[in-house]
């Protein structure tokens, strides 16, 4: 089923996080999508053969598109009495009153928020023009969604620079209330690429993990859902994680701009575009449009490491966007011995056994079949 990411403000933000991919774009202009445009997308997406259409509501900070632009959305969807709509949202929390509140739990949108663990990592890189830190805003934010019953969820960004204390970030994270978690490795392909500061080698995004399941493990609190860690888990028992980067489902993914232009997860920055969605016609339009096919074309070559992998079947080559050049110049997930380290790792600890020193040997046969 293809979801959506709508950036309904493109690029414009009310804080400065120094690891933002969006950071050597345009933060500063204000550009809301036009309620014309927003009524084209919603035409546009009603046009999939699927009756349930999952969006994505982001920016930059999607709240600064304002309150009457959040009620033409619903307006506009209910417009289209034959479709059921999971709307998200994911929002730094900062702009939170009981009137946003109240908006989304009526209208049954989910929200995520972004918070980098404890007061101390979030304040690392997650600050406002002004280069403080924000933790005091987004909880404060927080309390407001909590208090007016609305479900959340927490996405936390691991940086270069906050990697070695992921069990603070973990356990801020539950002392904060949360209990839906995510991390995200920071790996900016929107716009530098390679020599990001801010991004981690593999060595260091497996050493993050191990101790984000130590940690987890430690808490005995099975109320606590860890997406990556559950994605692991499931690994071990011979199933595909439910994520976009262990599915190989990137192609069912889109970003829409605030110009109603289309491109692929907002992780590709605008270095492909597909067309706008005032001049195709439908989705079967764009699904046989040579851009289109030839991207998918593209970001479907396995390397010759994946081909001799057991796990390949579980991992798909990981997130495509998160890739560079091996030495066939095919393109290979750049955290591929994290994730292969990872699982021998958690295999260990399941049957009881210690660390092993080769956690990252990649290239094995048939892992699964144990």
């Amino acid at each position: 089923m293809s979801s959506f990411q709508v950036k309904v403000v493109g690029d414009f933000c009310n804080i400065r996080c120094t690891y933002c991919r969006n950071r050597d774009f345009d933060q500063d202009t204000c550009v809301v999508m036009k309620v014309g445009t927003l009524e084209q997308v919603l035409d546009f997406l009603t046009s999939l053969p699927q009756k349930r259409i999952r969006t994505h509501w982001h920016g930059g900070e999607p709240l600064l598109a304002g309150k009457e632009f959040f009620d033409h959305i619903v307006r506009l969807q209910k417009a289209h009495p034959g479709i059921s709509w999971a709307n998200a949202v994911q929002t730094n929390a900062i702009l939170i009153d009981d009137e946003w509140a109240s908006f989304f739990r009526r209208h049954d949108f989910h929200v995520g928020v972004s918070v980098d663990g404890s007061k101390r990592t979030h304040n690392i890189n997650r600050v406002n023009r002004a280069g403080s830190g924000t933790f005091s805003q987004v909880m404060d934010g927080v309390e407001v969604l909590r208090r007016n019953g609305v479900t959340l969820s927490v996405i936390c960004t691991v940086t270069s620079k906050t990697a070695e204390y992921a069990e603070e970030m973990l356990c801020g994270l539950v002392d904060a209330g949360f209990k839906d978690i995510a991390f995200n490795v920071f790996y900016n392909t929107a716009s530098r690429t390679g020599d990001d500061p801010h991004a981690l080698t593999a060595a260091q995004w497996l050493s993050c993990l191990i101790e984000l399941f130590e940690s987890w493990l430690e808490l005995n609190d099975a109320a606590v859902r860890v997406r990556e860690l559950d994605g692991m888990l499931a690994w071990t028992r011979s199933k595909t994680a439910n994520l976009c980067s262990y599915r190989g489902l990137c192609h069912q993914w889109f970003v829409v701009d605030y110009t109603g232009e289309l491109y692929p997860c907002e992780r590709f920055g605008r270095s492909m575009c597909f067309g706008r969605v005032d001049s195709l016609a439908s989705f079967q339009e764009l699904f046989a449009s040579p851009p289109f096919l030839d991207w998918k074309t593209s970001i479907s070559t396995l390397p010759r490491r994946c081909q001799s992998c057991g796990l390949q079947p579980l991992c798909h080559n990981g997130c495509v966007a998160h890739t560079a050049s091996d030495s066939q110049g095919v393109p290979l997930y750049v955290y591929c011995e994290s994730r292969i380290g990872f699982y021998r790792y958690v295999c260990s600890r399941l049957e009881g056994k210690e660390r092993t020193d080769d956690a990252t040997e990649t290239g094995y046969v048939n892992p699964v079949a144990r």
